[in-house]
């Protein structure tokens, strides 16, 4: 039995992980519960190791968008596409917190076209590579995000400055809002165990801990700290002296399709509360 309703108010997926992401109306889960289209490529820097937004802020510039036999970048008007099987195998690497050490991981580079894209937008010799699914599903990564909007507005009420593109710099897979229209309280993802829409379950796995990506401007890819001194600070209000966290993960039961405004049936933990 659901303890509130509400509704899918936003989606979003990430096709490449620490680029820009795309607004959808629509998102698939796959029969493991993972969203498809989404964090399917990746960035490699020039010693071959998979990097982020963090490391370089102007891929916030990047916008990418899944198409049916690959991928869509685009920067400041300039399009290109990149087929999925146009690509040669590549090994990349990726840090594994907890061996301490790095993972082989396999790949396809997408080409000099998609690494000429990125110089020219970030100075960097970046390459993008298209992720193998044990890459993509590797220990540590989750499969969605999830944000309610009434944690955004304490959010946007706690900054010391108005800032743009909230949603984009936090990246949710999905913004859920109160089934009437109206604005569901503030962090109530915190206490959310599982969420459900018709047969298809999406459970809670983990917090979302924050790092400094909420501070880069989505229009600008200039860092913005008070984007994040705020978010500890509501944080720090909720877990004293645990990381920093805003919005949680979780996974999907199997294969399902989320809609834009979906009623969603949300199951709470109070003694967490």
């Amino acid at each position: 039995m659901a303890d509130l309703i509400a509704r899918i108010a936003g989606l979003w997926r990430y096709p490449v992980k620490s680029c820009a992401g795309e607004a959808i109306e629509t998102l698939t889960l796959g029969a493991d519960g993972w969203p498809e289209g989404d964090r399917g490529w990746g960035i490699a820097d020039a010693g071959g190791e998979l990097t982020w937004m963090g490391a370089h802020p102007r891929l916030a510039l990047v916008s990418a968008r899944s198409m049916p036999a690959g991928l869509a970048l685009e920067v400041d008007g300039r399009l290109l596409e990149v087929g999925a099987d146009s690509s040669s195998a590549v090994t990349v690497r990726a840090w594994n917190g907890e061996r301490q050490d790095f993972d082989p991981l396999a790949a396809w580079d997408a080409g000099d076209d998609a690494a000429a894209l990125l110089r020219a937008t970030t100075g960097e010799r970046l390459r993008l590579v298209r992720l193998s699914s044990e890459a993509q599903r590797r220990p540590g990564l989750n499969a969605l995000h999830i944000v309610g909007d009434g944690s955004m507005q304490a959010w946007a009420d706690e900054l010391t400055q108005p800032l743009t593109g909230l949603p984009q710099r936090v990246r949710p897979n999905l913004l859920l809002s109160a089934e009437d229209g109206g604005t569901l309280p503030a962090f109530i993802e915190d206490i959310l165990t599982e969420a459900r829409i018709g047969d298809l379950s999406m459970t809670r796995t983990t917090p979302c801990v924050r790092c400094i990506m909420p501070t880069i401007d989505p229009s600008t890819a200039i860092p913005q700290p008070p984007a994040l001194e705020s978010l500890t600070r509501l944080s720090a209000e909720r877990a004293p002296g645990a990381p920093v966290q805003f919005g949680i993960y979780a996974r999907g039961s199997g294969a399902g399709v989320l809609r834009l405004g979906d009623r969603v049936a949300l199951t709470l933990d109070f003694d967490d509360a």
